[in-house]
């Protein structure tokens, strides 16, 4: 199932994983998550819209996935946990942006700390996966 990772040398692996940067794509949602909470607790007013927000191509991380460098790993299971919780995570955001929107406050921090936390743990967890699967 992982042969095409597992039978790479460690300078291979080493150049995937300084190509994909995996680790600033996790970051990279970590920070937009934050972002997303400064609004949900009226911290932030800084403009984000739901439908730019809601679109998994659109960042880093998401043309990786839906492009080459991440073609290796589409017979991991972690690269279709990262894929369906990438999506997610951008459906999610784009929710809690119209419940702000609309004036649902609160509907938007139960979604928020719930599934979209979820959301962006799964991220994480599945970028570590893959990640370790390019260590040594």
């Amino acid at each position: 199932m992982m042969s095409d990772v597992a039978g790479l040398d460690c300078r291979c692996k080493r150049g995937l994983r300084d190509r994909l940067n995996i680790v600033a794509a996790a970051e990279a949602h970590v920070v937009w998550k934050n972002r997303l909470g400064s609004h949900v607790h009226g911290v932030s007013h800084e403009p984000l819209g739901a439908a730019l927000l809601g679109q998994d191509g659109v960042c880093q991380l998401g043309g990786l996935i839906n492009g080459a460098a991440f073609a290796i790993f589409r017979d991991m299971e972690a690269f279709w946990q990262l894929n369906e919780a990438h999506q997610k995570f951008h459906q999610l955001a784009s929710v809690v942006i119209e419940k702000l929107n609309g004036g649902d406050v609160s509907g938007a921090k139960t979604l928020y700390e719930n599934e979209y936390s979820l959301a962006c743990h799964e991220v994480i967890q599945s970028l570590s996966a893959i990640n370790r699967q390019l260590q040594g």
